[in-house]
C-alpha cells in the first residue's frame, strides 16, 4: 500500500527509465539482428539520398507506392546519425518513451475517479511489452505511427474537457478549436504513414456528440478534417502530377486489399502464413503493361469482384480475419513451403527468421505476456462501460484497427497499435479487482 501511495510522476519516471533500460539492453544483446532491408522503406531512403528521386527503383522515375512520413524521418536519421540501423532503433526508443507518456496522460483522463494506477499499469504494460520493444526498433513505421495516434486521442480528451467546461450556451472557444487543430494535425501526419487514421475522426465525432452535443462535435470533426486535409495536401498535389491522375497517399492500397481478398486468403491465414507470401496460382493473370496507377487499380477491382462474386464466404472470411488478427499467438506464425509461394508472392529470404530458434522463443513470451493483457483488456472494458468511464476514444482505436485490416489483411504487426489501448483497459481490470480485494 505504500508503494501505491508515492506520487504518479516518480512511478511514470520509473517507468520510461526501465523501458529505456531494457530498449538499450536488447540493442546491446540482440542488435545486430536488426536490418535496414527488414522492409522497403530503406531503398526510398537512400535513392532520396542519392538523388535518384522518390522512388523504391534505381533506373525509374518517382513512384507513389508506399507513404513518405516514415521515409523521410529515415532521411532525416541517416543525415545527423547515419545509415544504421542502431541510429534509427535509439531514435525509435524516443518516439516509445513519448508514446508512454501518452499513454499514462490518457489513462488519467480516461478514468478520472480511480487515481493514477490505471495509467500508470497501462503506461507500464506498454513500456515493457515484449513485442512492443522488438517491433519499435526494427526498420518499420509502427513507432512513429503509435506516437501520432496517441497524440492525437490525447488531444481529443483535451477538446473534450473545453467543450464540457464551456458555458452551455457557447457553441466553441479558441481553446475548443486549437485541440481539433492539434488532432487534425496529428492525424494528417500519421494519414502519411498509415491511411486508416481517417476511421477514427467519424469515431471521435460519435463520442463528442454523445458527451457535447451534435452541434460541438460536428465543429470539431469538421475541423480536424480540414486541418488534416491541409496536412496531406502538398503530398497529394504531387502525387497527381507524378501519376497523371489523383492519388491520395499511396497506391498500394490495390494491392493490400486483392492480398487480403481472394481465393486463398482465408486459407493462408487459418495455416499461419501471410497472405503477403500469396502465390500466383491465387491471382489471375495482370494485364502486360499497366501503369503504377493502372496496376492499384486492377488489383482492386480485382479484389471487389471476389468479394461480390461469393458473399457466401464472407462470414467464414472475415472471421478468420479476426481471429488473427486478435490471436495471442505472433502471426505469421509459420512459412508456407516453397510450391505455395510463388514467384510473384513478397518474399525473400528474411522470412525465414520466424523459423529461428529465437524467434520461437519469442512466440511462447509473446503468448505468456499477451493472452492475460487480453483477457484483463476485455473484463476491464465491460466494467468500465458498466462504471460510466470515458472510454470512448479508446474504443474508437480499437475500433479503427479492427475495421482496416478486417478489409484489408491483418497481422500482428498491424493490430499493435492499438495494443497500448487495450492495456490501459487491462489496467482498469486489475484496479477494480484490486479495490474489491481491498474492501475484503
Amino acid at each position: 500500500m505504500a508503494l501505491l501511495q508515492r506520487p504518479a510522476r516518480r512511478w511514470l519516471l520509473l517507468i520510461l527509465l526501465g523501458a529505456l533500460i531494457a530498449r538499450l539492453a536488447f540493442l546491446l544483446l540482440l542488435g545486430g539482428t536488426l536490418s535496414l532491408q527488414a522492409s522497403g522503406y530503406d531503398t526510398y531512403a537512400v535513392n532520396v539520398m542519392s538523388g535518384h528521386g522518390y522512388t523504391r527503383f534505381d533506373d525509374r522515375s518517382a513512384d507513389s507506392d508506399l507513404p513518405p512520413l516514415y521515409i523521410f524521418t529515415l532521411i532525416g536519421i541517416y543525415s545527423l546519425l547515419g545509415r544504421s540501423a542502431i541510429a534509427v532503433a535509439l531514435v525509435q526508443t524516443g518516439f516509445d518513451l513519448l508514446t508512454i507518456a501518452l499513454i499514462y496522460a490518457i489513462g488519467r483522463r480516461a478514468f478520472p475517479d480511480r487515481g493514477a494506477l490505471p495509467a500508470l499499469l497501462g503506461a507500464a504494460f506498454t513500456g515493457f511489452y515484449p513485442y512492443m520493444l522488438f517491433q519499435d526498433l526494427s526498420t518499420n513505421d509502427t513507432a512513429l505511427f503509435v506516437l501520432l495516434l496517441a497524440a492525437g486521442v490525447w488531444g481529443a480528451y483535451r477538446a473534450q474537457a473545453v467543450f464540457e467546461a464551456a458555458p452551455a450556451g457557447r457553441l466553441t472557444s479558441w481553446d475548443a478549436v486549437r485541440w481539433p487543430v492539434f488532432i487534425g494535425l496529428c492525424y494528417g501526419l500519421a494519414a502519411l504513414t498509415k491511411t486508416l487514421i481517417v476511421l477514427m475522426i467519424p469515431l471521435l465525432g460519435l463520442w463528442w456528440w454523445r458527451r457535447a452535443g451534435w452541434r460541438r462535435a460536428l465543429l470539431a470533426a469538421a475541423v480536424v478534417t480540414a486541418t488534416l486535409g491541409m496536412a496531406i495536401l502538398p503530398w497529394v498535389a504531387r502525387n497527381t502530377a507524378v501519376q497523371g491522375e489523383f492519388v491520395l497517399i499511396s497506391t498500394n492500397d490495390g494491392s493490400n486489399l486483392h492480398q487480403g481478398n481472394n481465393p486463398c486468403a482465408a486459407e493462408y491465414l487459418a495455416s499461419g502464413w501471410d497472405v503477403q507470401w500469396v502465390g500466383g496460382d491465387c491471382y489471375p493473370p495482370m494485364p502486360e503493361g499497366l501503369s503504377e496507377t493502372e496496376q492499384s487499380r486492377w488489383h482492386r477491382e480485382q479484389a471487389l469482384a471476389w468479394l461480390l462474386a461469393n458473399p457466401g464466404q464472407w462470414p467464414r472470411h472475415f472471421a478468420i480475419k479476426f481471429l488473427t488478427l486478435w490471436n495471442p499467438q505472433i502471426t505469421p506464425s509459420r512459412v508456407p513451403p516453397p510450391e505455395r509461394l510463388g514467384e510473384d508472392s513478397l518474399v525473400d529470404d528474411s522470412v525465414f527468421l520466424y523459423e529461428t530458434p529465437a524467434f520461437q522463443a519469442a512466440r511462447v513470451v509473446h503468448v505468456l505476456t499477451f493472452t492475460p493483457l487480453l483477457l484483463l483488456g476485455v473484463i476491464g472494458w465491460v466494467l468500465a462501460a458498466r462504471d460510466g468511464q470515458r472510454i470512448g476514444p479508446l474504443l474508437a482505436v480499437l475500433a479503427a484497427i479492427t475495421l482496416a485490416y478486417l478489409i484489408f489483411h491483418p497481422s500482428t504487426r498491424y493490430r499493435m497499435p492499438a495494443d497500448p489501448f487495450l492495456f490501459l483497459l487491462s489496467g482498469y481490470a486489475i484496479t477494480r479487482l484490486w479495490e474489491r480485494l481491498r474492501r475484503r
